[in-house]
């Protein structure tokens, strides 16, 4: 079987198609998208907890569209989930040469951390301090 590793790609295909490295197949998906889609999704659901979090202990929600939906734990985890769903299949999705798709979702995780971090931050003011 003939290997090749793709120039700015961390999938190894044989001669089959199947991806090789590091055992997750899913066609010529590189694998740190995989990895991006899965951080969009854990970022938005930690962002959810903490919130309804800091809103038990008396805080404020930020985000108009999002304080309406605040009130039960369903609603925003559902929303969070199907977007977070979206941006990663439009991920998966983008063509495997196309850089943009990933600097986008690098960003966007970026600032969802920053947000999972200032709830956090504030989570632990509103219960220790």
């Amino acid at each position: 079987m003939i290997r090749t590793r793709y120039k700015d790609d961390d999938s190894v295909s044989g001669s089959t198609g199947v991806v090789f490295f590091p055992s997750i197949s899913l066609g010529q998906v590189p694998v740190r998208r995989m990895y991006l889609a899965a951080s969009i999704l854990i970022l938005n659901l930690c962002d959810v907890l903490l919130t309804r979090a800091v809103l038990d202990r008396g805080g404020v929600e930020g985000n108009p569209l999002m304080a309406g939906l605040m009130e039960g734990l369903a609603a925003p985890l559902g929303v969070k989930a199907m977007g977070a769903a979206v941006v990663g299949v439009l991920l998966l999705v983008s063509p495997a040469d196309s850089k943009f798709a990933e600097r986008a979702v690098v960003t966007v995780a970026g600032l969802y951390f920053a947000i999972v971090v200032w709830n956090a931050t504030l989570l632990g003011i509103l219960s220790f301090g």
